[in-house]
């Protein structure tokens, strides 16, 4: 916690940017800097800027520049060191030496290490709020009034339970930091707690911040944490902590690696998804092709909120698609694996079928017809619509002299690692980017926010933990719906959307998955809407874990090869082996730490 103590120092003053905002028109003037922890709490205004700053901390899975975000720090997401994603993103050392496995615990530039380092610099602000908030005096002015107290300290203990989940399904138990400490306090130095007394703390202070958070609030504090967020996040904990790697058959004892085994935790976690289902309060966004582009809809539980940008869509979509010369020049930073690509069924005639199936008619050689609704909201890939353009990838043969207008130049020849297939779906196709992003100077931008909890998920966490208490068609708990239902009622939101050239003229959507299935092919099921529905918003990485499964390790690409004979063709070859070894399901403590704190004990085989 070496680093932890010296960041801890620093809130002895205030960095106060905004996070919880409508829109990037009411943000509120800086604060001056400087201020004493005694001046901040004797001001409603500055401790309420104090919380906010609390927001800013969580990790902005949408860069908003170079290195502000993601958990690579490169713009490459946390999926790229999964199956289902790539990069030839400049700078990604770290992303090759975590898919080779030669990281250690040493290492500084993984993303455990900052997330460890952060997060519990976020767990002591949050701390430190908690404790003094009682001391702000009320202030009509302000509108900070009991009541607004009230709801100010269990937006500070969900973001207690926000960090400590998010260390927890890394690491596993974690020293339960409850009270202020100062750098050279020894309280600091504590032994981690078991999984479950870890679990148990999160889903505590997820029930004390549920009981006082409203189910909304005012339209200028959009954003803040709900009722909804609350018991979506103890839901997802209990989930976790239902799933083998935590609750492990082979492995009963409670300790800071896994929980006292219970088959009775998979109730628990249903019953918690059962209570964000039963507010009523959230339904699945209609518009497929803009979940993800509109800030308030009724899918959002609970979203980092952003300035209006450009530089997410500037940065993933290829950029010589874009009309104008004044696009970032970089483009198509995250791919998709043809792993995951191969996951989006064919529809045929109202049924899905996986592209294997020799009854889809798949055609290898022409991929991309007639596919899952969410793969053209998702992907931009060769022979795809965009600003009225058609997209070229691909590589040429020796001989051949393609120069496609749109290929992507040094993204393309003698680059591994590069699949051809740019995610896309936090991007907006539709904007006409002739802005630098570097300098956020004229352009169109998106109004948008990444969701960090919403309703599709807590379904299919429904159905997780509904699937395998009681099976895949009961109503148990009586939530009105049976882990088949929930499945389906994800499912067949994916529909073709009007009037996006993307979509390649297109109408339909998903079927549902059929009755009849057993508990074990519901499971299935499950996992593959997961991978699906949830690619890229940082799932897979961490589900695959939890289910204790081995990810596939030999990463393909579906490569559009243009031959010295005018003709194209796409080859499916191997463009990575990917190492994984059974200690890589849980993260290392930073190896700082364990000399910081020698009361902490590291995961097994780092």
């Amino acid at each position: 916690m070496k680093r932890m103590k010296k960041i801890a120092l620093a809130f002895c003053t205030i960095s106060l940017c905004l996070s919880a905002c409508q829109d990037g028109s009411d943000l509120l003037d800086p604060v001056t800097t400087g201020l004493t922890e005694k001046d901040v709490f004797a001001s409603p205004q500055y401790s309420e800027r104090f919380l906010l700053d609390v927001y800013r901390q969580i990790i902005p899975i949408l860069a908003h520049t170079d290195f502000a975000g993601p958990r690579w720090r490169n713009l490459a997401h946390l999926e790229v060191a999964t199956d289902n994603g790539s990069t030839i993103m400049a700078g990604s050392n770290n992303v090759r030496m975590f898919n080779s496995g030669t990281m250690t615990a040493a290492s500084t530039n993984m993303f455990w290490y900052y997330d460890w380092v952060n997060c519990f610099a976020a767990i002591r602000a949050a701390n430190l709020f908690l404790a003094n908030i009682d001391n702000v005096p009320a202030d009509p002015q302000y509108n900070f009034n009991e009541n607004t107290r009230k709801i100010r300290k269990a937006e500070g203990k969900f973001l207690l339970a926000f960090n400590f989940a998010e260390l927890a399904k890394q690491f596993g138990g974690l020293p339960l930091i409850k009270e202020v400490a100062t750098p050279t306090d020894q309280s600091m130095m504590i032994p981690r707690s078991s999984f479950d007394e870890t679990i148990a703390y999160i889903a505590q202070l997820c029930d004390e911040a549920a009981a006082d958070l409203p189910l909304a609030h005012p339209e200028i504090e959009y954003g803040r944490a709900t009722k909804g967020a609350a018991l979506a996040l103890k839901a997802r904990m209990l989930l976790y902590a239902a799933s083998p790697l935590w609750n492990d058959s082979a492995n009963p004892t409670e300790s800071p690696f896994s929980g006292k085994y219970d088959a009775n935790k998979w109730q628990e976690a249903a019953k918690a998804a059962k209570a964000v289902i039963a507010l009523g309060n959230y339904s699945l966004h209609p518009d497929l092709a803009t979940v993800f582009l509109t800030r308030e809809n009724t899918e959002v539980i609970f979203a980092r909120m952003q300035d209006p940008m450009s530089y997410h869509s500037a940065t993933h979509i290829p950029y010589t698609l874009y009309n104008g010369t004044g696009a970032y020049g970089v483009g198509g930073v995250n791919q998709a694996s043809y792993n995951l690509v191969k996951e989006y069924e064919v529809l045929k005639n109202g049924v899905a079928y996986s592209i294997e199936d020799p009854a889809s008619g798949h055609n290898p050689q022409d991929p991309f017809k007639n596919r899952d609704p969410r793969f053209y909201r998702d992907f931009i890939f060769n022979g795809a619509k965009i600003l009225g353009k058609t997209a070229e990838f691909g590589n040429p043969e020796p001989g051949h002299n393609k120069s496609g207008a749109h290929n992507m130049g040094y993204l393309i020849d003698g680059q591994a690692y590069n699949t051809f297939m740019y995610t896309i779906k936090f991007a907006d196709p539709t904007l006409n980017v002739t802005w630098d992003a570097r300098n956020a100077a004229g352009g169109t931008r998106v109004n948008q926010n990444f969701p960090y909890l919403r309703y599709a998920e807590v379904l299919l966490n429904y159905a997780e933990a509904m699937n395998e208490a009681y099976g895949p068609e009961s109503d148990a708990l009586g939530a009105g719906k049976s882990a088949l239902q929930a499945l389906n009622e994800v499912r067949e939101r994916a529909t073709y959307p009007e009037g996006r050239p993307e979509y390649l003229g297109l109408k339909g959507g998903m079927p549902p998955v059929a009755s009849g299935l057993s508990k074990d092919q519901m499971r299935e099921k499950i996992k593959h809407e997961r991978r699906v529905e949830l690619s890229f918003e940082e799932h897979r990485f961490w589900d695959v874990r939890r289910w204790k499964d081995t990810p596939e390790t030999e990463i393909k690409a579906q490569i559009p090869i243009y031959k010295k004979d005018g003709t194209m063709e796409y080859q499916i070859k191997t463009i990575d082996n990917r190492y994984h070894h059974e200690r890589m399901n849980r993260m290392p403590i930073p190896q700082s730490e364990l000399l910081a704190n020698p009361q902490l004990v590291q995961n097994s085989g780092w």
